[in-house]
């Protein structure tokens, strides 16, 4: 069992490189380290950087903003792609770990080969718009930096896991990867971090119930179904305080989180962060569209959300026939009919083993998610959202 959940850690360890597991491999050892410190200066450069969303007008550099999704797992992201595409046709740079679609290109080798090209271009698979990356890994991220994904505009929204990585998009790692991106208008590109935010005692229990059960998931292992809640917290596979971990890049276990890392994880959101709850998915989702530009009239055929539905043919005649559908109905019907990954499970009971377990193993991450609770108050007069109804 122990071997299983090593196996299952580096599975999931965010696909960043692991300096421990590689000092078998001297070969390696420079390169790593190299990797590891730029992914490290990257951050350091990304969360440093000015705080506000800054306009071109007032500086000699155009400034273009990139909406820089943080996927937190279990937390709406894999639907929030899916209405990325259904319903606001956006081209998204994403990961197997965010965008089934991706994680399933292996069962169409002419599609797995564009994802192999050194050449970024966009590709059409299963109704979504994609470019032929793969942001879970960090071969994947170089393969877009070298292939300008950024300085190109080849996507409407990118999609990460790791967002520590995931900054090595923006530059920041300049001296480390060297990209075939140079811009000549001048314009430097800042991804806009935002996400949605779940209760960490709810998302671990969603998260292992998706490992045990969903096996088209890019997360399912068959081994989990000998394991309890407990058994699973208590591995080394499942990383505890998950969130707070992400953002001062401490995702080893081993490592010990300290209040400073509190402090500045919260620093980091309040600083960085648009803030979204899966418990408003609908306010959310109309922050964000509203925030980057997404709310214009964008056309969608709405026969796409019916598919398989018996009532098809009838909609096609009686209400929707010869139009198409507005943004909000087609994000109505993906937010609260057809919420994608919606799994019926038990509910953790508060003073239950599990609930305690749960709890202690999340103690940091729980006073985050508060904290974004209360930047999700704030921000609604701060980012101009009381403006206007929205």
């Amino acid at each position: 069992q122990e071997q299983v959940m090593q196996q299952q850690q580096q599975q999931f360890n965010h696909r960043r490189l692991d300096v421990a597991d590689a000092k078998d491999k001297s070969e390696n050892d420079d390169e790593v380290n190299q990797m590891n410190n730029a992914i490290d200066a990257s951050w350091e450069k990304a969360i440093q950087d000015n705080p506000e969303i800054q306009s071109s007008q007032s500086s000699p550099v155009k400034i273009k903003n990139v909406p820089f999704f943080w996927h937190i797992p279990r937390s709406g992201g894999t639907s929030l792609s899916t209405i990325f595409s259904n319903c606001l046709s956006l081209v998204q740079a994403s990961s197997s770990l965010t965008s089934p679609p991706i994680y399933a290109r292996g069962e169409d080798e002419a599609l797995a080969s564009r994802f192999r090209d050194p050449t970024l271009y966009v590709v059409q698979t299963k109704g979504h718009s994609f470019v032929n990356v793969d942001l879970d890994s960090v071969e994947g991220v170089q393969r877009a930096v070298q292939g300008g994904l950024v300085s190109k505009e080849l996507a409407d929204v990118v999609l990460v896991q790791d967002v520590r990585l995931g900054s090595l998009l923006f530059g920041n790692g300049e001296d480390h990867i060297h990209a075939d991106n140079e811009d000549i208008s001048g314009t430097e590109y800042k991804g806009v971090m935002f996400a949605l935010f779940r209760h960490p005692l709810d998302r671990t229990l969603s998260f292992f119930y998706h490992k045990q059960q969903d096996n088209e998931s890019v997360h399912y292992d068959p081994s989990m179904e000998i394991y309890s809640l407990v058994d699973w917290v208590n591995s080394p596979s499942y990383i505890t305080n998950f969130m707070t971990r992400t953002l001062v890049g401490k995702m080893n276990n081993q490592i010990p989180l300290t209040a400073v890392d509190l402090d500045v994880a919260k620093e980091i959101l309040r600083r960085k962060c648009v803030v979204g709850l899966l418990d408003e998915k609908a306010e959310s989702m109309k922050r964000f569209a509203r925030l980057f530009g997404w709310d214009a009239d964008v056309n969608h055929d709405s026969l796409s959300l019916l598919q398989g539905e018996a009532a098809a043919s009838r909609a096609k005649a009686e209400r929707w026939k010869n139009q198409i559908v507005n943004d909000e109905e087609c994000e109505d019907k993906l937010l609260h009919i057809n919420w994608l990954n919606k799994h019926r499970h038990p509910a953790l009971r508060e003073g239950s083993v599990e609930y305690k377990v749960v709890k202690s193993k999340n103690s940091f991450d729980l006073e985050l998610y508060y904290y974004a609770k209360q930047l999700f108050e704030e921000q609604y007069t701060q980012l101009g959202f009381d403006e206007d109804d929205i």
